[in-house]
């Protein structure tokens, strides 16, 4: 977004301060953290949701089998009518090679106002033949719908977080019934089909778990990741899950060994092991089950830092009769007495909701000012793999990040943000670099508070880490606000 305001930009340099994280007691020695700290520990409400979870035989939609995708679009129709103020409907921008819509929903209170809370990012069925995933992502939202106001944890954290689902991303692969997209075929041939879950831009090309034809023409180029991709950059998500099956496992970056650990491995791998602790996963970095690139949680942790996994749900790949594992899954019954997966998603969403865990901008702007925050930069691609396997060099990918914030009747705000600075990724313009843990590029985000004609009046500069909370003065934009508008 390029500033129109008359006057220079400014580089921020306000108090900051850090905040405490606390994931569980199990994790607060790997991340140096005082026990005493319980912010992120089980409430009451969340212990009384468990024992009630694992008493129930049914999924909190009540299914009891599949759905088609005529059900998934009818469901998430009919939840944003019957709550209009904790669901929104989305149609995501990008229709698919066939010409289908892709649609989702946003939960949380008040959901139709820009109101700066952090995000948790759910969705399934990347992969058209992997049902059960898109099962686990929908059953979520219907848990937080169904439990909003009853019980207490759910009630909190949707105060606190937005959660965005898209339980059907490649919808033409679910629609027949098979892995891949229709790539750029019109009429679905099965050789033209894309694996979209390794298109993904970050490290696209290398063939690793991939060849010439699954990965796509070029790095980013299918519209359903291209709709996943618009939703993370334009969203402070600061948990992403993409749902999968099967296997068992919690995957986190590096996917390729050679990439090396990520800079926040420490963090990682303690939410890693939290989530896994509740659901009986074993957690992973992904590289060590199978190499890949091009898959969402790399992309989304290096162009944003929220951090992103793969779910490998359930043990079993078919989908013929498997259903009851669908269910005894979900709420960790049956062959999975103890272990929930619903579980480890309310983990990952008291994680996205924690403060500490990623960073918080606060000040206070003229009533109704529209404030964005942007980023630019070029992530690239692995050196890519052609034919007779000759080398071409990486190429360079924009990323832009780009999200909004209204300042409410009073002014204050408190904006829950990625961090600005950057993991240093591994995939250059040189080729692959192993950086590992601890290696980061203090970037900044460019804050400009502007009328909501779109004239911007003020632009700053906000530097800010994981766990850190910083405060800007927007005095200019106050100023000239209030000059020549409505008056605060």
């Amino acid at each position: 977004m390029s500033s129109r305001g008359s006057q220079p930009p400014a580089t921020w340099s306000g108090k900051k301060r850090v905040l405490t994280l606390a994931l569980s007691v199990g994790l607060l020695g790997s991340l140096g953290i005082p026990a005493a700290a319980t912010s992120f520990a089980e409430s009451a409400g969340t212990k009384a949701a468990v024992q009630a979870a694992e008493q129930a035989t049914t999924l909190p939609s009540g299914r009891t089998t599949y759905r088609t995708i005529t059900d998934y679009n009818d469901e998430m129709l009919a939840l944003s009518k019957r709550y209009p103020d904790l669901v929104k409907h989305v149609t995501l921008p990008h229709r698919t090679r066939q010409g289908r819509e892709v649609y989702g929903i946003e939960v949380t209170r008040h959901v139709n106002t820009a109101d700066g809370k952090p995000v948790l990012f759910m969705m399934g069925v990347h992969h058209g033949n992997e049902w059960p995933s898109g099962e686990h992502t929908m059953e979520f939202a219907y848990d937080l719908i169904k439990n909003d106001g009853k019980d207490p944890e759910i009630t909190r954290l949707l105060d606190q977080a937005r959660v965005i689902f898209v339980p059907v991303v490649n919808v033409d692969g679910f629609t027949i019934n098979r892995r891949t997209s229709c790539g750029v075929s019109p009429t679905c041939a099965s050789n033209a089909g894309v694996d979209i879950n390794r298109n993904y831009p970050f490290g696209w090309g290398s063939n690793a778990g991939s060849n010439a034809t699954n990965r796509g023409p070029g790095p980013g180029s299918e519209p359903e990741i291209q709709n996943i991709m618009d939703l993370t950059s334009s969203n402070q998500v600061t948990v992403l899950i993409t749902n999968h099956t099967s296997g068992h496992t919690v995957l986190r970056p590096p996917l390729e060994k050679r990439a090396g650990d990520a800079p926040d491995e420490a963090v990682y791998a303690a939410l890693t092991d939290a989530m896994a602790a509740k659901n009986g996963y074993t957690g992973m970095k992904s590289g060590f089950d199978y190499e890949t690139t091009g898959e969402t949680p790399d992309w989304s942790y290096y162009a944003t830092r929220g951090l992103g996994f793969t779910f490998e749900i359930m043990k079993t790949q078919s989908t013929n009769n498997t259903y009851p594992e669908v269910i005894e899954d979900y709420l960790g019954t049956g062959r999975y007495a103890g272990k929930s997966n619903r579980e480890a998603f309310m983990v990952a969403l008291k994680y996205a909701a924690d403060p500490a865990g990623h960073s918080v901008i606060t000040g206070k702007a003229p009533k109704g000012a529209v404030l964005t925050i942007t980023k630019d930069f070029n992530l690239w691609t692995a050196p890519i793999v052609q034919t007779g396997g000759v080398l071409d060099p990486p190429k360079a990918v924009p990323t832009h990040l780009e999200s909004t914030l209204v300042a409410p009747t009073n002014g204050k705000f408190a904006w829950h943000v990625n961090p600005s600075v950057r993991p240093a990724p591994a995939y250059t313009e040189n080729g692959v670099v192993a950086t590992g843990p601890g290696k980061f590029l203090k970037e900044s985000w460019t804050l400009t508070c502007a009328r909501p004609s779109g004239e911007v009046l003020e632009t700053v500069h906000v530097t800010v880490d994981r766990g850190e909370q910083v405060d800007v003065r927007l005095q200019e934009c106050k100023t000239r606000f209030n000059g020549n508008g409505p008056k605060n």
